[in-house]
């Protein structure tokens, strides 16, 4: 089991300095392979005032030295927003400059004030989704591309610089939903499932997609993935109490970016849920008795987790770390 780090954690917070936040990060990144993480990953939002997101690619390549032996994730990156040479030139960069460590994940984006300010909205993401997909993987081949979509036009385009890592980095799609875990199966490496649906819709959205693996003729193994929020304690009750505050302003602030679609399972953006009902929490063997379940059941095969209950001060978030490092992830199968 590969276990991620949201790195995001680190730096989100809008009263403190930022540059003092990204050296915390930073710190956090020398330790973490040591304290058994395999992946780092940044998220991405614009225009999301007083939350703040600070960039994934740019955040990573200044990670990259101090995340030495850890695979840097862009989780999510919103690819029908941008340019996809742009994406591309931007891909292989961080690819070299964290020597083949890059992996991008891709999502395609819901906030119509984000998918506005791009000049899209949600009738074309998926096909600008896809066309971008398409392209990309035609210029990491190296070869002149020459391609007419509906949405990207380029001629007698080559890149002058192949990615590190052959054929290209993994492309790790996020999906919520029926149509988003086909897209991942015929389009990316990895499927992302990500950190809202409760433990029942993980298990409906992962029997899709090997479903849909099936009929592609590929094999689901080293293929499931899953973002999820983590609240950790010495014993379950106190994971829960500290963890519920911080539950709450999450799904307000998705709720109030209208995260919830027809098209997607249950995000549970109303509050009703309970905690264990859709988050890995409780005390570290609750915790590892959830993640194994998933693993046995699922093939869930990576997860990534992004704290619910991290203390606020610096010192205890590298306890919390080592609270995790110590008596969860040795017992992860």
């Amino acid at each position: 089991m590969e276990v991620g780090l949201y790195i995001r954690d680190y730096m989100d917070d809008a009263e403190r300095p930022m540059h003092q936040q990204v050296e915390e990060a930073a710190e956090v990144c020398r330790r973490a392979k040591s304290l058994g993480f395999s992946v780092i990953y940044m998220p991405q939002h614009y225009i999301s005032h007083p939350t703040v997101w600070m960039q994934p690619m740019q955040t990573l390549a200044r990670l990259a030295p101090d995340a030495e032996g850890l695979k840097l994730l862009t989780g999510i990156l919103l690819l029908p927003y941008h340019n996809p040479v742009d994406i591309a030139e931007q891909a292989v960069t961080l690819d070299h400059i964290s020597n083949g460590r890059f992996i991008l994940g891709v999502g395609l984006g819901y906030r119509v004030a984000e998918l506005a300010a791009f000049g899209t909205n949600r009738r074309d993401r998926v096909s600008r989704f896809e066309e971008s997909i398409e392209l990309m993987k035609l210029l990491w081949s190296g070869e002149e591309v020459n391609y007419d979509g509906k949405h990207w036009q380029v001629h007698d385009a080559r890149l002058s610089l192949a990615p590190a890592q052959e054929p290209h980095p993994p492309i790790w799609i996020a999906a919520q939903s029926r149509g988003a875990v086909r897209r991942a199966a015929a389009l990316g490496d990895r499927v992302i499932l990500g950190p809202q649906p409760g433990w029942k819709d993980i298990s409906v959205l992962t029997r899709q997609y090997k479903g849909a693996l099936e009929e592609l003729g590929k094999d689901p193994a080293g293929r499931i993935g899953a973002h999820r929020s983590i609240a950790i304690a010495r014993d379950r009750e106190t994971a829960i109490t500290e963890a519920r505050e911080m539950a709450a302003k999450k799904a307000g602030m998705y709720g109030s970016f209208n995260m919830q679609e027809n098209t997607t399972v249950d995000l549970g953006l109303g509050g009703q849920r309970e905690l264990p009902d859709w988050a890995v929490a409780g005390s570290p063997q609750d915790c590892a008795e959830i993640i194994n379940r998933c693993r046995e059941e699922d093939g869930l095969d990576y997860i990534g987790l992004a704290s619910l209950n991290l203390p606020r001060e610096f010192p205890a978030r590298l306890d919390y770390l080592q609270l995790i490092s110590e008596e969860l992830l040795p017992h992860l199968q």
